[in-house]
């Protein structure tokens, strides 16, 4: 496949990502989850797509998201996601020089009429030295409640 020569240095983030995640909010009980994220190429464009779902211990559907991560020059990026609890996501990021490290922002964060207000995000990941391994982290501040840590999970590529 042809990629796009901004997507070249992230060739490795293509595929699919699965392991265990953690959540906790001051407003809800704690939990914990199984995440799958698949970032998908698109020939000769500069973004990867990203589809991200979670399910309980027991197998039932939690949680979706679905966006664009963009290569936007040098170390900027740029993430844009919808997710079906009525938030969308804009987010600006910078990545490390050895790409290991993502770091997003929320510069926009817009709400449905009937969703919970959600106001920031921010979104890390970090990949091991061998690049088969993502740890990631969401926090968010909603309904109240200052910026704080909302999700942690450990991934690892299919």
């Amino acid at each position: 496949m042809e990629l796009h020569v901004d997507v070249e240095p992230f060739a490795f983030l293509i595929g699919t990502w699965s392991g265990e995640g953690r959540g906790h909010y001051p407003t809800i009980d704690d939990f914990t989850y199984t995440e799958t994220i698949t970032f998908t190429a698109i020939p000769g464009k500069p973004f990867l797509k990203y589809e991200q779902r979670t399910m309980s211990p027991t197998g039932t559907p939690m949680h979706t998201e679905s966006g664009f991560l963009r290569f936007v020059g040098g170390d900027a990026l740029e993430f844009t996601l919808a997710q079906p609890t009525g938030q969308v996501e804009i987010l600006e990021g910078t990545t490390s020089t050895d790409h290991r490290s993502l770091t997003f922002t929320s510069t926009s964060v817009g709400n449905s009429p009937t969703a919970k207000t959600v106001t920031s995000t921010a979104r890390r990941y970090t990949l091991d030295e061998n690049l088969t391994a993502i740890h990631s982290e969401f926090d968010m501040a909603a309904v109240g409640v200052d910026a704080t840590n909302h999700l942690t999970s450990d991934l690892r590529k299919a």
